[in-house]
């Protein structure tokens, strides 16, 4: 492989300097800043030490006066209610909070969520007919799913039902005009730009935020006493899982969100989801432990049964029940691990024999599970720094998810590839496709010339960016404090990598993991004071003792047995050089 370019991201080091003698902050966070396109003072402390009071009114997001009127009314009139949630988290913490609220006001929605396997993804034909058959409902509510579901929803309208869609997918047309759609995506108003980043349990929230102010100003008790701001520990699950960028009004919601979880009293089914992954009530809960400890065994079930299990305990004000739930959830989990293991094994083979030099990744197997696939395919995208979209079988299709971890469009890209594709959708780092296997192999050849074509345009060695360049002794506790304040970290905010230069590793590192896969050593620094190093899936690639080397490394908390430790991940290393 052709070695990286390192290179320290560009930034004006005027602003740098003119941040680091207005706030009160190191300069390395100031250039951190700077390099996020940070200058002014007012803008630093915004990011800095954000408040829920700089959060929009809600209102400002077209539509939400609608669903708001539409909500009074249900309320009011205690009308017949069904809620239809997609099953990944953002759709299942939108269910939750949407239930939990109109709970609030004695008003009990029947709860709807797809079964993958025998319905499909989204607001499909076969569960609203599952949904009429239940009762006679007054209004459907569609959650993170809906916006181009034209046919659907004019089927629900035709029995009479008014429908009510909150999504953030992108759409194909605008929504037909009887259906009300809070979608910034799906809104010709260009104030509604800036709500674009919001993923739908974020819209659900405005929506939810709306409805307190109304109901507040006709002086209903029950909405007085309500605090939204407790329910942002469901935001922040669905805001992670779906990878939207953490920047704005998500990074709001999610910073004061990761504070519920890092506190004493959570609610119980947030306890249970917790305890079951070992994080025990009173532990700092980083973005890291939201996206590889909880969302995984939220998704299990809906990948493998079914998603109201998560969604019944996340409800539950019962700790004993929520924790039976969270046991169920944890089983299902660990058939997901070992389906996930094999399907790995499996595609590494495929890559290594087959697709080791293609521009994107493109693998399939029709004995692979279609509900495993976005785990696959993430971790490829991470592993091999190029597009992947990986295919199961499920019902004479192949069903797959696509991942970016290269800055890559994939909707861009999928735009021109529709012909071989069925149905496609998603977002710019994360889509879901259905496709016949037989256009399989044209897929991945037409995938491959479009991301040819981008990759002709790009350099042909891959650049990693560094924030700046540090030394093992300024790593001290206020350092760490500081680097604190710019969590969560996630798309438009990525974690920063530094630069270590000229250390030595004096003893021999050693690889861990299951697969052994993953290698750690220790480094000091010239107070004597030992530091963790750990390289994730770097055992093939592990640097030698005794030698000059400079790192790139993003700087973490490790907590083992409750112990808290700071600790090094190398993003990659190289002998020394010299100036």
């Amino acid at each position: 492989m052709a070695e990286k370019i390192w290179a320290q991201f560009p930034y004006e080091k005027s602003v740098a300097e003119f941040l680091y003698k207005s706030l009160n902050v190191g300069f390395p966070v100031c250039v951190i800043l700077a390099q996020r396109g940070i200058a002014a003072k007012s803008d630093a402390e915004r990011f800095l030490w954000p408040k829920l009071t700089y959060l929009d009114d809600p209102f400002k997001i077209r539509n939400v006066d609608r669903a708001v009127d539409m909500l009074c009314r249900i309320i009011e009139n205690n009308l017949r209610i069904a809620v239809v949630g997609d099953y990944d988290v953002d759709g299942m913490t939108s269910v939750t909070l949407l239930a939990s609220l109109l709970k609030n006001f004695a008003v009990k929605p029947d709860l709807f969520v797809p079964r993958r396997a025998y319905e499909g993804y989204g607001l499909s034909l076969e569960i609203v007919k599952r949904v009429l058959s239940a009762r006679k409902y007054d209004v459907v509510v569609v959650l993170d799913c809906g916006t181009n579901a034209a046919s659907e929803i004019e089927f629900l309208q035709k029995n009479g039902i008014e429908v009510l869609v909150v999504d953030h997918h992108q759409a194909k047309a605008l929504p037909i005009a009887p259906c009300c759609v809070v979608n910034p995506h799906a809104s010709d108003c260009e104030n509604d730009g800036k709500y674009k980043i919001l993923c739908t349990v974020g819209l659900v929230f405005k929506l939810c935020h709306g409805l307190l102010r109304t109901l507040r100003k006709k002086n209903d008790q029950r909405a007085l006493r309500y605090s939204l701001k407790n329910d942002l520990d469901l935001v922040t699950l669905g805001t992670i899982a779906d990878m939207v960028h953490l920047v704005g009004e998500n990074r709001i919601l999610c910073k004061f969100g990761l504070k519920i979880f890092s506190g004493k009293f959570r609610r119980p089914g947030i306890e249970a989801l917790c305890r079951s992954a070992d994080i025990h009530a009173g532990a700092i809960v980083r973005q890291s432990d939201i996206s590889y400890k909880l969302c995984p065994r939220l998704n299990a079930c809906g990948r493998l049964t079914d998603a109201m299990l998560p969604i019944n305990m996340m409800l539950s004000d019962n700790f004993d029940e929520a924790m039976t739930y969270a046991y169920e959830l944890d089983e299902t989990n660990r058939e997901r691990q070992l389906i996930e293991k094999d399907m790995t094994e499996q595609a590494e083979k495929l890559v290594r024999a087959r697709y080791a030099n293609d521009s994107g990744l493109v693998l399939y197997d029709r004995n692979w599970h279609a509900g495993v696939v976005g785990i696959i395919s993430g971790k490829f995208a991470r592993d091999y720094a190029r597009p992947c979209v990986v295919f199961g079988h499920e019902r004479n299709i192949a069903k797959g998810s696509g991942r970016s971890s290269d800055g890559t469009n994939l909707i861009d890209v999928l735009s021109d590839c529709p012909d071989l594709l069925e149905t496609w959708g998603g977002h710019p780092y994360a889509v879901g496709i259905s496709i016949l296997p037989k256009n399989i192999d044209a897929f991945r050849k037409k995938f491959n010339e479009v991301l040819g074509r981008h990759l002709a345009s790009s350099p042909s060695q891959e650049k990693l960016e560094f924030s700046s360049e540090l030394k093992l002794e300024e790593i001290d506790n206020g350092f760490m404090e500081e680097l604190e304040m710019l969590q969560p970290f996630g798309q438009k905010n990525p974690e920063p990598v530094f630069l270590v230069k000229t250390i030595k590793i004096n003893c021999l590192p050693e690889t861990f993991g299951a697969r052994k896969n993953h290698v750690k050593f220790w480094l000091t620094d010239r107070h004597s004071k030992k530091m963790l190093v750990i390289g994730w899936n770097c055992a093939h690639n592990i640097p030698p003792i005794r030698t000059s080397l400079d790192l790139l490394v993003t700087v973490n908390h490790e907590t083992w047995n409750e112990t808290h430790s700071t600790c090094l991940y190398v993003i990659d290393w190289r002998v020394a050089r010299k100036n």
